[in-house]
């Protein structure tokens, strides 16, 4: 009798062309995993991949297969889920998630759903972040980047917009907005000028030849220190809506911005998952 286990190895194996990737995803052995395919192949009496030095390559037989059953499994994945989640079973789990700082804090954290979990945030780098989430430690980050990652799935949840501000009593440039931000004192979030020299790529296609008067890490810190009169700095547009109502700063060129898209990253094996589902659909649709 052929176990439904071997096929969700299966898949995930011809997912990742992996043996490794998809005991790491399915948080078994690869011991345990090489013996569903064996065990398949065996039942199936038909070779389902070819065993390549650094990957695994399916066979016709494999592709057939493939075709066939994924969607099953898929829906009968979805389906366990779904029942378990009707009759109660997965009561406020408590889920532990990552992603920036100022993100977080202003566009994540006030449309979490506290009735369907409870959660323990954590701050830190995207890739580093993103380590934890594949190895488990995490159940879903926000991620500001897609990093190719086995078993990994990202989904959009926002886009943030990066405006050029001021201090609210500097003078507007005239017409040679580059030549004016070349000769203002800036203020970034690191050495390496990542939001500025993003701006600056997208507005004039070339890197910025500037040195930071004062670098802070932390968005909140630079957006004070632009306030109070320190230099200019790029900002995203959700942080600097009280500040542009107080009129302690202004934005410089508003018709001229740059973007970066949001993701909410969490394990492919939770792709069907009503809570987590429910999660994202309160990011994607957060006011």
């Amino acid at each position: 009798m052929i176990d439904f286990e071997w096929y969700r190895s299966f898949i995930h194996v011809y997912q990742q062309r992996s043996v490794s990737a998809a005991a790491r995803i399915r948080f078994l052995t690869q011991p345990a995993v090489s013996q569903h395919i064996a065990a398949l192949e065996a039942e199936l009496q038909s070779s389902l991949f070819i065993r390549a030095p650094r990957q695994m390559v399916p066979t016709d037989a494999g592709k057939e297969l493939y075709t066939q059953v994924v969607g099953l499994i898929d829906r009968l994945e979805e389906l366990s889920l779904e029942m378990k989640y009707v009759a109660g079973e997965q009561v406020r789990p408590l889920l532990k998630f990552g992603g920036p700082t100022e993100f977080i804090t202003h566009e994540v954290i006030p449309v979490l759903p506290l009735d369907l979990a409870q959660y323990i945030g954590d701050f830190g780098l995207t890739d580093q972040l993103l380590k934890r989430l594949a190895i488990g430690e995490l159940d879903f980050v926000i991620s500001t980047k897609r990093i190719e990652e086995p078993g990994i799935q990202y989904v959009p949840i926002a886009d943030e917009t990066f405006f050029l501000v001021a201090p609210y009593a500097w003078e507007q440039p005239d017409d040679d907005l580059k030549g004016w931000m070349d000769r203002q004192p800036w203020i970034s979030y690191g050495l390496e000028l990542p939001i500025i020299r993003r701006y600056y790529q997208t507005q004039f296609g070339e890197r910025p030849d500037i040195r930071p008067e004062m670098v802070l890490p932390n968005v909140d810190a630079i957006l004070k220190a632009v306030a109070s009169s320190h230099g200019v700095s790029v900002l995203p547009d959700y942080l600097i809506r009280q500040a542009l109502k107080d009129e302690t700063i202004q934005v410089i060129a508003p018709e001229r911005f740059a973007t970066n898209h949001i993701y909410m990253a969490y394990r492919t094996e939770s792709r069907h998952d009503p809570l987590m589902l429910d999660i994202l659909a309160a990011l994607q649709h957060k006011k």
